[in-house]
């Protein structure tokens, strides 16, 4: 099983080392590409209900990435995963050997 840990490092390596040319400019392009587009759509979003519906003065771009990380902090913050899924759960289940438990 190192071995094949090992094996998957080096291969990852190579596809990084190869694909680092395009990466790092698709990274820059569509990292504030999507800062924009989020920011722009709550404010769309608050515009087309809010406003509307209860007439509250629309909001500025930084006001709802200011409401974005609000809402994050509320309702995010002191979530604990209930259940654990995928490699933690076999992991946690297993015993030294990497086998089921009870198998």
């Amino acid at each position: 099983m190192y071995e094949d840990r090992e094996a998957r490092r080096a291969a990852f390596r190579k596809f990084m080392r190869g694909n680092v040319l395009w990466i790092v400019p698709a990274v820059l392009i569509i990292a504030p590409a999507l800062f924009y587009g989020f920011g722009k759509l709550l404010q769309w979003l608050w515009l087309v209900t809010l406003v509307d519906i209860f007439s509250i003065k629309p909001i500025s771009f930084w006001q709802a990435w200011g409401l974005l990380l609000l809402a994050q902090f509320l309702f995010k913050a002191n979530m604990q995963p209930t259940l654990r899924t995928g490699r933690w759960r076999r992991r946690g289940a297993a015993g030294e050997d990497g086998a089921e438990m009870g198998a």
